[in-house]
């Protein structure tokens, strides 16, 4: 692994050296082109062509080459290997992607359209009451999908604009995932879930029991996170896996940023964890084993975990703020940064909504006194109120870094327009305030209306925390470039210096010294 990163760093050197040299160049014919003179030529001749920057170029391979040499020996004699682990990644940042992921896609996105309508056409030939728990069980691993796709959406964005994600997360430069794989993954679980769901709606007519298939849809997942061997994006399904341990022991060892991040993420897919509690109710509490396989087996239950049901939800929703609130403090125990508190005061705020928000469902469900109710519902709302301010407050200021100075935005920004940021501003707002109302929406299941309205507002709150992946990581980014540690401009460069070349006057564009082309 050393020799690997000796040898890209010297890769990177060598790159940086021709692209100086490159860049004093183009400025010697720039010069001349604009004030009609030959001095930028004389200068390029006795300056330029003779300093270190054209010079001396051996150092560089020399020892590149005794690297390769040295890890041909690493890997006992094998060629392959060596040149795999010295792979230098692409230095101009153009995507390369291949021609069967990308037909893969596309035949994917086909299939799904022609399971989305026949999905359809049975739904309007069937009694959508019946249907409703039965798809009630699909839909946290929907969210699950449509979260994986924002994702890689995410990704194609950084990339776009220029945001060193990889170097944010601690990825291996030379092996990770890049957006069109995760499109492929995430259009390919779409084709298994619109399967699964066809397969569910016409149950009859095979030889497996209705209530069978979310349970063999949602395992099917589970072997593809868990399963040992070197298929599926091993690697990657290896770093989520640890990442997740982390994020799990996080008052017991120190917080990264990709620790944090997923712990984000996690709050945003609350309802996954009580759909997957739907599912453990359903198949533990609802379902009669012994006579699924009978013909009269009912098509349809209840998603009721009994009587503690309502401290099982609220629990789940406290859970993932939990995580966060965990690595504040680990943080702070760090640290000693008091904003480690503040932003852990932020997530206790979700608790406090979290528990008037059962205090009330309890209260009207058990048909208490309508004083009793309005006094914890307009505890909630309170509650909810100073939550979202915070919340917003600090996702505008602290995550994304606005609100200081160049209007309400900051003196830098990585995307080409100012209205996406004004845009992003008002949606998590308005997203805020539905995710917050999400939480009361969530535990009342009572509610035929309200378990309607919380699963239309669910897939909002991924939307929301797409948004802010793409500000959060942005903010990152320049505060990398602010320590150094990440260079914002240097790809552009490279960018423009092959695409200006016909802004140049011809005579200019064979100007050859050393082999190295102006």
């Amino acid at each position: 692994m050393a020799v690997g990163e000796l040898y890209l760093s010297l890769a990177f050197l060598q790159k940086y050296q021709e692209l100086n040299y490159k860049c004093l160049c183009k400025i010697t014919i720039m010069y001349d082109s604009k004030f009609g003179s030959e001095r930028g030529l004389k200068w390029r001749n006795e300056r330029l062509d003779t300093s270190l920057l054209n010079t001396d170029r051996s150092k560089c391979e020399h020892l590149m080459s005794k690297l390769e040499t040295f890890m041909i020996q690493l890997e006992g004699g094998d060629k392959l290997r060596a040149a795999k682990r010295l792979e230098v990644t692409n230095l101009d940042k153009t995507l390369k992607v291949e021609q069967w992921t990308i037909f893969r896609t596309g035949f994917y996105c086909g299939l799904i359209l022609a399971l989305l309508t026949t999905i359809a056409c049975k739904v309007m030939d069937t009694d959508l009451e019946l249907l409703k728990p039965q798809l009630q069980l699909y839909r946290g691993s929907f969210l699950l999908i449509e979260f994986l796709f924002l994702i890689g959406l995410n990704i194609f964005c950084f990339n776009t604009s220029e945001i060193n994600h990889s170097l944010i997360f601690g990825l291996d430069p030379r092996d990770h995932l890049s957006c069109y794989h995760i499109f492929e993954m995430a259009v390919g679980l779409t084709v298994c879930w619109c399967t699964s769901v066809l397969a569910s709606l016409h149950s009859p007519v095979m030889s497996i029991p209705q209530q069978l298939h979310p349970l063999l849809f949602h395992s099917f997942l589970l072997f593809l996170l868990l399963n040992p061997f070197s298929i599926f994006q091993a690697r990657a399904r290896h770093w989520l896996t640890v990442t997740m341990c982390k994020v799990l022991a996080a008052p017991f060892q120190p917080v990264g940023f990709a620790e944090c991040w997923l712990a984000d993420q996690f709050n945003s897919l609350s309802p996954l964890f009580l759909g997957l509690r739907d599912l453990l109710c359903f198949y533990t509490h609802q379902i009669s084993w012994r006579d699924m396989w009978s013909d009269s087996s009912p098509t349809t239950a209840s998603l009721d975990c009994g009587q503690y049901n309502m401290a099982v939800t609220c629990l789940i929703q406290c859970f993932p703020p939990w995580l966060r609130f965990a690595q504040c403090l680990r943080c702070f125990w760090d640290t000693g940064h008091t904003l480690n508190l503040l932003n852990a005061g932020k997530y206790f705020t979700v608790f406090l909504m979290v528990t008037f928000a059962g205090l009330y469902n309890m209260a009207r469900e058990r048909s208490a006194l309508l004083v009793e109710v309005n006094v914890y519902l307009y505890i909630w709302a309170m509650v909810t109120c100073t939550g979202v301010v915070v919340t917003v407050s600090w996702d505008l200021r602290m995550d994304w870094g606005l609100l200081q100075g160049n209007g309400l935005l900051k003196d830098e920004l990585l995307y080409s327009e100012q209205w996406f940021y004004y845009a992003a501003m008002l949606a998590d707002v308005l997203l805020r305030v539905s995710w917050a109302i999400n939480i009361l929406l969530a535990q009342m299941k009572d509610s035929a209306a309200a378990a309607t309205a919380s699963a239309l507002l669910a897939p909002l709150e991924v939307i929301r925390r797409f948004i802010w992946n793409l500000f959060r990581l942005e903010n990152e980014q320049l505060k990398n470039c602010e320590k150094c540690c990440a260079v914002r401009d240097f790809w552009n460069i490279w960018r423009h210096l092959e695409e200006d070349q016909d802004e140049l006057p011809k005579e200019h564009h064979t100007i050859t010294l050393t082999n190295q082309r102006c």
